[in-house]
């Protein structure tokens, strides 16, 4: 879905240039802070994805769960398997840093 035709430049943040790739998992992180602060401790992609349509930012199916993949490996959200639902963990912050490292590492 990587060309559906929009572009996007970089943006600065607190300073930090964010590349296309943290950018996208940092839209989701507050996507899914959004659901919480919002009454949802838990959420599936389908949660994040009206989310983010509603917002007027739409992402494909899977690239939501590509980045809840991404969220998980920073140790932001964990899957509660027995009910298929995610949940953010308490205490956790987006780093725009450890993002980047997660993805070389990936």
């Amino acid at each position: 879905m990587s060309g559906c035709g929009r572009t996007f430049g970089a943006i600065v943040s607190v300073g930090t240039k964010l590349s296309e790739q943290a950018r996208r998992t940092k839209t989701v992180y507050d996507a899914v802070t959004a659901l919480q602060e919002a009454g949802n401790p838990a959420f599936r992609p389908g949660d994040v994805t009206a989310h983010l349509r509603e917002s007027g930012t739409p992402f494909g199916a899977w690239e939501i769960r590509g980045e809840l993949t991404n969220l998980e490996r920073l140790g932001l959200i964990v899957l509660d398997e027995g009910s298929a639902t995610w949940r953010v963990v308490n205490g956790a912050s987006f780093s725009v840093e450890d993002a980047k490292m997660t993805r070389q590492n990936g």
